[in-house]
């Protein structure tokens, strides 16, 4: 069960990275939508909020797929 938890650095390194870039969006995200009509302007605080919120799960999928695909290319190199 060992190996199959443990990962490469790069595709961890990845990851991380990966995870990162979602929160800060989703973050971003959220900062926009509570401050629509208070620090922002109404209508394009929303608007931006509702377009970075859309961007979250492409971004997820791609830093999930981009992690497994690293992985999967680097024990195959380890293998060769």
């Amino acid at each position: 069960m060992k190996n199959v938890i443990r990962l490469h650095s790069i595709s961890k390194r990845f990851l991380i990275i990966g995870v990162a870039a979602v929160i800060t969006v989703l973050l971003a995200s959220a900062v926009f939508h509570f401050g629509a009509g208070r620090m922002f302007e109404y209508y394009s605080a929303t608007d931006i909020s509702e377009t970075l919120l859309a961007g979250v799960r492409p971004l997820s999928v791609a830093v999930c797929t981009g992690s497994v695909g690293i992985e999967y290319l680097m024990k195959r190199k380890d293998d060769n």
